[in-house]
């Protein structure tokens, strides 16, 4: 059994090692065949429907294909439209969100900006309105506490003070319009006095500056402007009793020997030649004047030692020179030298004409400005 079961036949094979495909074919070879010509008509019309259908499987196959592709190109569009272009068009609106917040934020900040600089310049102009009101207060205090201090009556130091301002610039006035060195210098030592009687240590400087310029007053030589007016008034005065300048032969009387009494010819001859004289005069001869010219002469000069007086009140030095330089010309000119008076008049112009009135003198304003300035800042 073991040897019949292993030569056995696989299961749809047959035992003589056919097929069951092999089968059907041989049985439709021999149906083929008894058939006949039927038959192979029969046959050949079943070869050509599996070719069409083979061929219709085809085109299916075609058409399932790119209806599958169809498929596939929609898919993909309605991906890129749903997805990719659904997210770009997002990303845009949030831009231009973006944007338009980025623009109503600058609107705000222009808006703040407008009200910044707007509240600035309302600040500023409360601020002037401010600073007017601050300055016209302070103005109106200031002009109460001075009203309050002259209604007060000035302590005796005030009025020492005052006083001392007041010497000070009458002393600089003296010697600058009047170069009055001897006015001056008392008015600086009575002025030096108050300061010492007042002993304000503020007035150190005052004083030192009054130290300096009475020392300096004292080596300068004055001139006395009034001593030398009262001198030229004395002059005018002498002018209507000085005598004009006679001629030589009448000024000088020439003794002759008296004649004999009785020598007639010497009589006449004497007589005779009283009438003629020759004389030889050497250099210059000077001009006489008439008797009714005098009164000119006394004029022209009481007119130059008037301007010479107001020469030497002005400090003018080249005017007062020429005025008693063309009086001392006149008198030397037309009026007798051998009088005492007119000798005298001579003496005194050319004296007169050696004062100098153009001496340099200090400056004495530094106390008076140091006194200013104490004043103007008191302690």
């Amino acid at each position: 059994m073991t040897k019949d079961s292993d030569h056995q036949p696989p299961a749809g094979e047959d035992p003589a090692g056919q097929s069951p495909a092999d089968d059907d074919g041989a049985r439709r070879d021999a149906a083929g065949k008894a058939a006949g010509p039927a038959a192979a008509d029969v046959s050949e019309s079943s070869r050509r429907a599996p070719a069409s259908r083979a061929r219709g499987g085809r085109l299916l196959a075609s058409l399932a294909l790119l209806l599958a592709l169809g498929a596939a190109g929609g898919a993909g569009w309605l991906y890129y439209e749903l997805v990719h272009r659904g997210t770009l068009r997002a990303v845009d609106e949030r831009v231009a969100a973006v944007e338009q917040a980025v623009r109503a934020v600058d609107g705000q900040l222009d808006r703040l900006e407008r009200l910044e600089q707007r509240q600035r310049e309302e600040l500023e102009a409360f601020r002037q309105r401010q600073q007017a009101a601050l300055n016209a207060t302070e103005t109106a205090l200031r002009e109460s506490l001075a009203r309050v201090a002259r209604q007060a009556p000035p302590s005796t130091g005030e009025w020492q003070r005052a006083e001392v301002q007041y010497l000070l610039r009458i002393a600089n006035h003296r010697l600058l319009m009047e170069r009055d060195v001897s006015g001056a210098l008392r008015l600086l030592e009575a002025a030096d006095t108050i300061l010492a009687q007042l002993d304000d240590f503020a007035l150190h400087d005052v004083r030192a500056s009054l130290a300096d310029e009475i020392a300096a007053l004292e080596t300068v030589e004055g001139v006395d402007v009034q001593g030398l007016f009262l001198r030229l008034e004395a002059l005018k005065r002498d002018l209507d009793r000085l005598p004009l300048r006679l001629p030589d032969y009448l000024a000088v009387a020439e003794e002759t020997p008296a004649p004999a009494a009785d020598d007639f010819w010497s009589v006449l001859e004497e007589r005779l030649s009283g009438f003629f004289r020759v004389r030889r005069f050497e250099g210059a001869v000077r001009p006489l004047l008439a008797p009714e010219e005098a009164v000119y002469l006394e004029l022209n000069l009481r007119l130059m030692l008037e301007r010479a007086q107001l020469a030497a009140v002005r400090r003018e030095q080249l005017i007062y020179e020429e005025s008693l330089a063309t009086a001392a010309e006149w008198v030397r000119t037309y009026l007798d030298q051998d009088e005492r008076r007119v000798e005298r008049m001579t003496d005194e112009i050319d004296e007169l004409l050696r004062v100098d009135l153009e001496r340099p003198l200090p400056d004495i304003s530094g106390s008076l400005n140091a006194l200013r300035d104490v004043l103007r800042n008191p302690a």
